[in-house]
């Protein structure tokens, strides 16, 4: 992305969005939609090339951030990948909590321009951005050996969840450690008998009104 188009989008970001913490991470300040902004609103968001799903702190990546400040030994002095990492949050939680290393993969590049928006604002400088479709059998991305994986909100649909799950399974042979975070959606029981719940979070009453907790999982094949 040329520079020029990098500033047009942190102009949009700053101008469209509110600097707020969730209730459930209260330690992390993201730039963020709510109902008093003009793209919440809105079905569509022309001045974008895509919809702007980085501004809103998804339940999956809630739960997967409050459980890494709470169980800091999961990342620290460890390499962290967070697969579909929207507004950066969960990247920055890990960062914050002794991470040796942390990429933040979204294949929208406007949401890993929302993502350093969000780094720079938590005063967190480990933290690089990929937009590469990492989960395509195509795209040869080598992890650092033992590498925690995190994926949060992304079992949305079957077709998206059997691609994960084909993946996670060929990622969970190389010794990475695999944990999933998602609030109950339909795409989840793809890999639901691979999944061990270790942790539920109660969500907000204002933040959805289609699930009331999200929790976290560690992926298991064998």
């Amino acid at each position: 992305m040329l520079i020029k188009d990098a500033l047009k989008f942190k102009s949009l970001i700053f101008k469209n969005t509110i600097l707020k913490s969730v209730h459930l991470v209260p330690e992390i300040k993201l730039h963020l939609i709510d109902k008093s902004c003009q793209w919440c609103h809105q079905s569509s968001v022309p001045e974008l090339d895509s919809d702007p799903f980085w501004s809103v702190f998804w339940h999956g990546g809630q739960a997967l951030s409050r459980f890494v400040i709470d169980n800091p030994s999961i990342v620290r002095g460890r390499a962290v990948i967070d697969i579909g990492s929207g507004c950066g949050a969960l990247g920055i939680a890990s960062s914050l909590s002794g991470a040796k290393s942390v990429i933040c993969n979204d294949i929208d590049p406007i949401a890993n321009i929302a993502g350093e928006v969000n780094c720079g604002i938590n005063k967190v400088s480990n933290v690089l951005f990929n937009d590469k479709n990492l989960i395509n059998r195509k795209c040869r991305f080598i992890f650092d050996d033992r590498s925690v994986i995190f994926l949060g909100d992304m079992f949305y649909d079957e077709i998206i969840a059997k691609e994960i799950l084909t993946w996670c399974q060929a990622q969970s042979y190389m010794n990475h450690d695999i944990y999933v975070g998602d609030p109950g959606r339909f795409g989840f029981e793809v890999i639901r008998k691979f999944s061990s719940k270790i942790a539920t979070y109660e969500l907000a009453d204002d933040e959805c009104d289609e699930f009331h907790s999200a929790s976290v999982f560690k992926l298991k094949f064998s």
